[in-house]
């Protein structure tokens, strides 16, 4: 007997769930203290940015220039931290990957889904470390595994195990801010560990013998988020603003596509502090994003992953994610990026 929906069961599960997200969003670490505006106009939208990824993308590709309204960056650390932000007001706009959105709309937070984009890319890798003996994912039963509770780092290992028939309860768990996974995994305190294709090139160049067991190439079902709150979607200028920053997000997308060389230059070197040739390798790595319709597809597989979490106790109760996809706010977006 399937569950009942998550709409009779809110007022129990919120509390439950928002303690979950905000002490984990305390642990990952803060957003920057400083925020950066650009832009002109009497609309300013409050944007939550991880990494600088998205005001860097504008940044170098032009589209921050002659801008008709302000936007304000604010840095985090983790799509949780920005969870955090969107539930006590103080962004409208927030990018996060499949796992952080799900735990926005299981923790109540009034916030809609307005655009998704999917890599080609290998996404998180799941690496053993040299010495290990782990060799498949099979043998992650019973070993150290670190992770990052309600993280989409998080989502790709509850896939790998269940490709396997195995759950979180089988391994020993090893909850990490997101920062501190490929240093807890360089400490050889962990078995194995997913990790970013960053972590991934920096630690397989010091421990070559370290074991690659699968990437989420394998499961190409994964999408991240941009999500805006109710309140500024309700407010008609924000929601125009809303609109024509998410087609910006979208032409940049497409300018880094056309301009390796600058993106590596302007993010990897110029934010991550990495190497020209460490960059590129990543970069190369990394493979391509693509903004994509938010439709049956995208929702099925949004749905799918929260059954996933359900699945491994990671849920007090069934999540039903559709409220989060408002069809005729969708409309307007899928248009607008089949437009280009």
């Amino acid at each position: 007997m399937r569950p009942p929906s998550w709409s009779r069961l809110r007022p129990l599960a919120v509390p439950l769930l928002v303690a979950l997200v905000l002490p984990l969003a305390a642990a990952c670490g803060g957003a920057s203290s400083a925020a950066e505006t650009s832009g002109s106009g009497k609309v300013t939208l409050r944007i939550g940015d991880q990494g600088q990824s998205v005001a860097t993308t504008l940044k170098a590709a032009g589209q921050l220039k002659n801008l008709p309204y302000k936007v304000e960056f604010n840095q985090f650390d983790s799509g949780p931290l920005v969870n955090q932000a969107l539930q006590a007001g103080a962004i409208d706009f927030g990018t996060m990957g499949d796992t952080p959105a799900l735990f926005a709309q299981a923790s109540g937070i009034a916030v809609k889904v307005i655009a998704a984009s999917t890599s080609d890319g290998p996404g998180y890798t799941l690496v053993a470390r040299p010495g290990s003996g782990i060799r498949t994912a099979a043998d992650l039963k019973g070993r150290k595994v670190a992770y990052s509770r309600n993280t989409a780092n998080q989502g790709f290992l509850l896939r790998v195990l269940k490709k396997e028939g195995l759950k979180q309860q089988d391994i020993t768990p090893v909850d990490v801010p997101l920062q501190n996974v490929g240093n807890v995994l360089e400490s050889g305190t962990v078995d194995a560990a997913p990790v970013t294709e960053e972590t991934r090139v920096k630690y397989l160049a010091d421990h070559p013998d370290a074991v690659q067991i699968v990437n989420a190439r394998a499961f190409p079902s994964i999408y991240s988020y941009r999500l805006a709150s109710d309140k500024a979607l309700a407010d008609p200028d924000k929601r125009a603003a809303l609109q024509d920053f998410t087609h910006r997000l979208v032409l940049a997308n497409t300018w880094i596509r056309a301009h390796p060389d600058e993106w590596v230059q302007a993010y990897y070197v110029g934010v991550r502090k990495q190497t020209r040739t460490v960059g590129k390798q990543v970069w190369q790595g990394s493979g391509s994003t693509s903004y994509v319709p938010v439709d049956a597809t995208v929702r099925a597989a949004q749905q799918a992953q929260s059954d996933l979490f359900e699945e491994n106790g990671q849920l007090p109760q069934h999540v039903d994610i559709s409220p989060q996809f408002d069809l005729d706010l969708l409309r307007n977006f899928n248009s607008q990026l089949t437009k280009g």
